[in-house]
């Protein structure tokens, strides 16, 4: 809905005095008669209402909106009847003054002429404020859109920027080297497990892939993941990696972000797993709290806290994502647990339809 400016209204008003001139004057070589001094009497009111209320009220529109609504229609109405009352004694006085009201008074044409004056100018100036509501309301419901669309399109961006991400670790030399070097050694030792992780890798490489296409994946497919990703990760490190997944039922119907659980996993590995000679342990857990399904992984590391975590962490782009698609409703926390480092991820509860 275009907005119309105090120049649209000034334009209007402008049109219409000049056809009331016009009109007038063709009314007047016309002969007078009863008829066309009604007609030049209508006239010459409503360009003259047209022009105050047109000029007025658009100035006025910040002040009006600076009240409560109650308030706001109590001034447009005096304003209104104020505009009227004015513009019922300019129209008298031009008609009185041109003769157009022969034998007639100027306060007896004002008296006769104001209620009609009233009518008009109430019309026009709660037409023109309707008008402006509903422009407002339109404008306020497509801001609204627009901002979903970016918010939406954020998501989408920050989604599409970890999946890329997930997909460059998984491909990164080192990673792909020591997987490819454990399925050889696997070879000839033990081809079944061999052939399991091949199988894991080739489902962690589509899942980075094909995932986050649907912006919520199923806990359970989640956790899949995440445990292919660590099958894989034990052929390297064997019993230096010890890890257990533990989700409480009422979790276990919910949606989650694709890759966010083995975000968290792969942060442990790398940083508490790694780089000890004798390895460690991490938990994954799920379960859910009222409106929100709470997933943490803990490990039994040296730990850092959140302040340690710098722009492209790992655990930073994923708190960006969260951000993106839930905003305030979702949080990832670091902290101190049992002698070693938690971090929980909560997020809105989304069941599978």
């Amino acid at each position: 809905m275009r907005r119309l400016t105090s120049t649209h209204w000034f334009r209007v008003g402008t049109a219409s005095v000049s056809a009331a001139v016009v009109l007038t004057a063709l009314f007047a070589l016309a002969g007078a008669s009863h008829i066309t001094v009604t007609l030049q009497s209508a006239l010459v009111h409503a360009a003259g209402m047209t022009v105050l209320v047109s000029l007025t009220m658009p100035r006025l529109r910040g002040y009006f909106h600076r009240h409560p609504p109650a308030i706001r229609w109590g001034l447009r109405i005096v304003t209104l009847l104020a505009l009227a009352g004015v513009g019922t004694m300019l129209a008298c006085g031009i008609l009185t003054s041109l003769g157009l009201r022969p034998g007639e008074p100027f306060w007896t044409c004002f008296g006769h002429d104001l209620s009609i004056c009233v009518l008009i100018t109430l019309t026009l100036g709660i037409s023109m404020a309707l008008y402006d509501i509903q422009r407002r309301r339109l404008d306020a419901v497509t801001a609204a859109l627009r901002e979903r669309e970016l918010d939406h399109e954020r998501a989408r961006k920050m989604a599409l920027e970890a999946r890329l991400a997930s997909l460059e670790a998984r491909l990164q030399p080192h990673f792909m080297f020591n997987t490819l070097n454990a399925i050889s050694a696997l070879i000839q030792d033990n081809p079944d497990e061999a052939e399991r992780t091949v199988e894991r890798l080739a489902a962690l490489l589509r899942f980075s892939l094909d995932a986050t296409e649907r912006g919520l994946v199923p806990l359970a497919h989640e956790l899949k993941i995440v445990t292919d990703y660590v099958e894989i990760e034990r052929t390297r490190f064997g019993a230096r990696l010890a890890y257990s997944i533990d989700v409480q039922p009422e979790a276990a119907g919910c949606e989650v972000p694709p890759l966010a659980v083995q975000t968290l996993v792969e942060n442990s590995i790398k940083h508490a797993i790694a780089p000890r000679p004798g390895g460690g342990r991490l938990r994954v857990e799920a379960s859910a709290s009222g409106e929100h399904v709470l997933l943490s992984v803990w490990d039994d590391g040296p730990g850092f806290t959140g302040d340690a975590m710098r722009a492209g962490h790992g655990l930073d782009n994923l708190r960006a994502r969260l951000a993106a698609r839930f905003g305030a409703g979702a949080s990832l926390e670091v902290g101190r647990r049992d002698g070693g480092t938690r971090v929980t991820v909560a997020l809105p509860r989304a069941r599978l339809a």
